[in-house]
């Protein structure tokens, strides 16, 4: 299992995380969400999961392997900015490998 990670600095997080949010609600009935956490099981080997306070949020994408993990921050990064295009965000991923 990879866990991707990034911290997003941004005002905004709790806006975009009920944005992203609402936005998979249609898609991933499972799906839970707060104004500073959601929980999106994706599919049964794939979450995303969200925390936001005032000056940041922060991304965990769980997969099963490097190739999905990759895809799957470039699913995100395309999401976010879609909700994000008045502002220029900065991400930058880090991935660890967990033990199974």
């Amino acid at each position: 299992m990879i866990r991707s990670r990034a911290m997003i600095a941004t005002k905004f997080a709790t806006k975009y995380l009920i944005q992203l949010s609402k936005h998979w609600s249609h898609k991933f009935p499972k799906l839970t969400y707060s104004e500073t956490e959601a929980h999106i099981p994706l599919s049964e080997i794939i979450t995303i999961n969200m925390f936001a306070d005032e000056n940041s949020l922060v991304v965990q994408i769980l997969t099963p392997d490097e190739l999905e993990a990759l895809r799957m921050e470039g699913v995100f990064v395309n999401h976010l900015q879609r909700f994000a295009f008045r502002e220029e965000l900065t991400i930058h991923w880090s991935r660890e490998t967990l033990a199974s």
